[in-house]
């Protein structure tokens, strides 16, 4: 039973059964091959039963086990199961599927700061370039390759800032100046005391001279101080979900208001707001408040992100193959310059290994190419292609 994509009990059963039949062959039938090809798990892993397809509880089994707060296992643990979950990818017809939905979550991973730990991003990542090649994890490798490089400018941003507060004027030089020991606070990750009036500061530095250099960052958090404010206003009254989209001028829906209740709900599960009646579901009559107990040691605070979106774009993907196919036609005639269809039909899905077109698909987009010259039809055989160059 497969209700909801994070559930981790069917792959989890999936995954015991084919430890459990996979030792019984090598034990009894000595890794035979023919022994292996009747275990079918290629049959019923590519059998989708559900709401989500066996791709996607893949994925999001891998997401739950490499994000912090997600299963509670060891460092040894997790490397069994990255490794028995690879093994069981293998047998995916979609693994260009199973690829989309991984670098969604491993994006949301990276950008908010959820991963576990980078060295078994790093191994899953390296286990599946084994299995698919490079091309295959480009761009998750990318990924991690970009946040390095953004942590290592960011740490050379901030011993550049500490370097040059001595040279931006006086007003930042005095060492009675509360703006710049928060600065320095903040650089080097300590916690700010209470914080100044940096819109009463900020106004009176406009107003002896020119606005500098030195004020941009007070300008910065001048404008957290009016977000502060508004979220106050805010809190004067009880807000429904469609004064809240008209506050923050946001176009109203034609029906329901899917966006706005993973938002709300995630501000009311980490106690920023209150919500009447306090249950997990957004209804369209329900009313929003500030939490007035709400507070906090950090100034900056961390809400996890609302997952507007599904685990994938269907039509992405669907877009992604098209050109797959058609690169691969156009690959084959131009080696082979003249092809019968049904030959043509057989190497593109030879040459196809992320996911298996059916054969009609693959006929559009022969005429598809047809009707953009890329090839033409045999005017003495029909079902003869020829390569245009």
């Amino acid at each position: 039973k497969k209700e909801t994509n994070d559930d981790p009990d069917f792959i989890k059963e999936l995954l015991a059964l084919h430890d459990k039949f996979t030792a019984l062959v090598e034990r009894q039938f000595s890794s035979n091959a023919l022994f292996q090809k009747a275990l079918a798990f290629q049959d019923f892993v590519n059998r989708d039963t559900g709401k989500f397809t066996n791709a996607d509880l893949m994925a999001s089994f891998c997401d739950r086990i490499l994000k912090r707060g997600g299963e509670k296992l060891s460092d040894a643990e997790v490397e069994s199961y990255l490794e028995k979950t690879v093994q069981l990818f293998s047998y995916l017809i979609d693994k260009d599927l199973f690829a989309e939905i991984y670098r969604n979550q491993l994006a949301k991973r990276l950008l908010n700061q959820r991963s576990a730990s980078d060295e078994h991003e790093k191994l899953m990542i390296t286990k599946l370039k084994q299995r698919c090649g490079s091309q295959f994890t480009g761009k998750m490798e990318g990924m991690l390759n970009d946040l390095n490089i953004g942590i290592d400018l960011g740490a050379g941003l901030d011993h550049g800032l500490l370097a040059l507060l001595p040279q931006l004027g006086p007003p930042l030089a005095r060492r009675d100046d509360p703006l710049e020991g928060d600065l320095r606070r903040v650089l080097r990750g300590q916690e700010l005391e209470a914080a100044p009036d940096v819109d009463v500061v900020a106004r009176e530095r406009v107003g002896e001279r020119h606005v500098g250099p030195q004020d941009l960052w007070a300008g910065g958090d001048h404008a957290a101080g009016r977000g502060d404010r508004g979220l106050q206003q805010g809190g004067e009254g009880a807000r429904g979900v469609r004064e809240l989209r008209v506050a923050a001028g946001a176009a109203q829906p034609a029906g329901g208001d899917p966006e706005a209740g993973p938002p709300l709900a995630q501000l009311a599960k980490n106690k920023v707001i209150e919500k009447d009646p306090k249950s997990s579901n957004i209804k369209p009559t329900d009313m929003f408040r500030a939490a007035p107990a709400f507070s906090s040691k950090v100034r900056s605070i961390r809400i996890p992100m609302a997952n507007l979106e599904d685990s994938h774009n269907p039509k992405r993907v669907e877009e992604d193959r098209t050109v797959a196919i058609e690169a691969a036609i156009v690959r084959i005639m131009k080696a082979r310059k003249t092809l019968l269809h049904q030959a043509l039909v057989a190497e593109v899905l030879s040459q196809l290994v992320l996911f298996s077109p059916n054969p009609k698909v693959i006929k559009r987009r022969i005429e598809a190419l047809i009707d953009r010259e890329y090839l033409e039809r045999d005017p003495d055989t029909p079902n003869t292609y020829k390569y245009l160059a």
